[in-house]
């Protein structure tokens, strides 16, 4: 029984293949054990918010007692110059 080596490689698929940022130096006839790991952004809108976030979060607190305390008064500014 040998010994495994880890290695980690990022790359992208393009035009049907898989192309690696970098060139691993192996020997030859070396058998390799391949996982591929597929990483997705999530669609967003022009604001950069997942498709959908305020629809799944709007009215999400399901608890009726629920309430929101008091908030007190506004306290009175000096107008800006």
């Amino acid at each position: 029984m040998s010994a495994a080596t880890g290695l980690e490689i990022s790359g992208r698929y393009e035009h049907g293949r898989v192309v690696l940022d970098e060139q691993p130096v192996l020997p030859e006839g070396v058998r390799l054990h391949i996982r591929i790991t597929v990483e997705t952004k999530p669609a967003v809108d022009k604001n950069g918010w997942p498709i959908g976030f305020f629809e799944r979060f709007a009215g999400c607190i399901g608890d009726p007692s629920f309430e929101r305390p008091p908030q007190g008064e506004y306290e009175i500014r000096e107008p800006l110059e």
